[in-house]
């Protein structure tokens, strides 16, 4: 039998490159409207002064006053209190503060938190108390602190060590 050896062609089809061009220049023709469009926008969209009614024109150049903002008027002598600072007329001398990091079900897991509060220099202890249905809880709590402000420093160091802590002001009997 006899074969044909002659080469085939591989030439690629006519049509696949037509449309690939045809949508080039689309693209091309898109950015070229897109930048002309860009440039002559706001041009169009200004306003011109003579076209504004006359009325309008004479209030808006009587009222060269500016708004009137009430709301500087508003804060004026007012005292704004930060959360976790108090100014020294609030300090009781009859008040102490404590840092509770923990509060557990678990006795050991209060005693091993209260453990590594103490590496890391605070003093702390557990306190226990029993809820309303009979649960007995174990606090973790650091302090006492005599003001707020000593109180600062060890929530700090708290949250440095990726430790979460609620303030909690108590009079001294309790």
């Amino acid at each position: 039998m006899a074969q044909n050896y002659s080469k085939k062609s591989s030439a690629r089809p006519k049509g696949k490159d037509q449309t690939q061009r045809s949508s080039f220049s689309v693209f091309v023709a898109g950015v070229v409207v897109g930048v002309i469009g860009s440039h002559l926008l706001p041009a169009l969209l200004k306003t011109n002064p003579s076209s504004v009614p006359a009325e309008i024109r004479s209030e808006q150049q009587n009222d060269n006053t500016g708004p009137d903002f009430q709301f500087t008027n508003l804060l004026k002598g007012a005292e704004i209190k930060i959360p976790g600072t108090d100014s020294p007329s609030e300090n009781n001398v009859n008040s102490v503060y404590l840092l509770q990091v923990g509060s557990f079900k678990n006795n050991q897991d209060a005693e091993s938190l209260r453990v590594q509060l103490l590496l890391l220099n605070l003093e702390s202890f557990v306190e226990s108390y029993k809820t309303s249905s009979g649960d007995t809880w174990h606090r973790v709590l650091v302090g006492p602190f005599t003001n707020n402000s000593d109180s600062l420093s060890a929530r700090t160091k708290l949250s440095e060590n990726n430790l979460d802590s609620l303030l909690l002001k108590r009079d001294p009997s309790q």
